[in-house]
């Protein structure tokens, strides 16, 4: 008896962790193509997150569309470890270093109207360690916050796996973000990505887990010395293609054949733990030729503006290899916020 009522607890406790994520489920028309889809996925035990839709009209069968989505949400989602229930006005949100301008931004559908900034060339992707340092300064030219980050790109058998290492050095709250992505050697798509971030906001850590197959992106956010977890279930349509992580902006257009007329988008990925921090549009557009003295050398660059709702800003690109070196961002105060490469080593 005290096993079914520890057992019945815990049931309990999964089904409230997971209400928030099963009441936001929108139910789409109940195809006779989608119902193929449920069982052809069952079948062959795939757990992918099906097509969201608006519902034209209503009718009895979207009740049991319905249960069909409950059952596939539950069962894409990871093992429960209990509840979050001394988080409950937690809101996690992503921390970019190179966008950040792009993380204040709302989610917004791709910008159909740039062509998609697919990898062209993934084999100009290499080997590197790369140092930067971000800058905010106020009106007056004064720094007042400053920040570093270390990104290491290592070659892993077909994959390419980056790790960033992010320290505040002016806060008294020292602050890490450490991040592992990976992504295909082929084409560079994106594989799985993990964030930890030590300490955020008044729990002692956040951590991040992601992965991706198809059109889908699953995985769980856990707080440090808290019992349970988020779960990450999001759908990636093809027109947001393709789609990026902030960390693998620096070397991620060393794929893109930029030239002087060069215009694309890419959709950069937020934490998907919350709807409003799941995918930002970006669009970027070659504005220029420019050499740019950095702490790391003098370089022969590609003048970019990137574009999102709400904003813009400025991003060389070395024109030898497509490597990040400065971005450059105003801010509404009359400041900005300036990201430059601070080192380099090759193998």
């Amino acid at each position: 008896m005290i096993w079914f009522a520890h057992r019945q607890r815990d049931n309990d406790a999964f089904a409230e962790a997971i209400e928030p994520e099963l009441r936001a489920l929108r139910t789409p028309p109940a195809t006779r193509e989608l119902l193929d889809r449920i069982l052809s996925d069952r079948r062959a035990g795939t757990r992918v997150i099906l097509p969201v839709g608006r519902v034209a009209r209503r009718s009895p069968s979207r009740y049991v569309v319905a249960a069909v989505l409950v059952v596939a949400a539950v069962l894409t989602l990871p093992i429960f470890r209990g509840r979050l229930g001394n988080a409950p006005d937690l809101q996690p949100a992503s921390q970019f270093f190179y966008f950040d301008g792009v993380a204040r931004a709302e989610e917004s559908p791709a910008q159909v109207e740039l062509p998609p900034a697919i990898p062209s060339h993934p084999e100009r992707i290499h080997p590197a360690t790369l140092e930067y340092l971000r800058v905010w300064e106020d009106a007056s030219a004064r720094v007042t916050t400053k920040m570093s980050n270390l990104l290491s790109v290592r070659a892993a058998g077909s994959s390419w796996q980056v790790i960033s290492t992010r320290r505040e050095l002016t806060s008294a709250r020292q602050t890490i973000t450490a991040e592992t992505l990976v992504v295909a050697r082929s084409d560079l798509r994106l594989l799985s990505r993990t964030v930890h971030v030590r300490p955020y906001r008044r729990w002692l850590g956040i951590n991040i887990e992601q992965r991706f197959s198809g059109d889908s992106m699953t995985g769980r956010m856990t707080l440090d010395a808290v019992d349970g977890m988020r779960p990450i279930a999001r759908r990636l349509p093809a027109t947001g293609a393709p789609y990026i992580s902030d960390v693998f902006a620096p070397v991620f257009f060393a794929s893109a054949p930029l030239d002087r007329s060069w215009r694309g988008r890419v959709t950069v990925l937020g934490w998907a733990v919350v709807p409003n921090d799941v995918v930002r549009s970006v669009s970027l557009r070659v504005t220029g030729e420019e050499e740019v003295q950095v702490p790391a050398g003098r370089f022969d660059c590609w003048r970019l503006e990137v574009a999102y709702a709400g904003g813009s800003f400025s991003y060389w690109i070395r024109k030898s290899d497509g490597i990040a070196i400065r971005t450059e961002e105003g801010q509404r105060d009359g400041g900005r916020r300036v990201v430059t490469l601070a080192r380099e080593t090759t193998p």
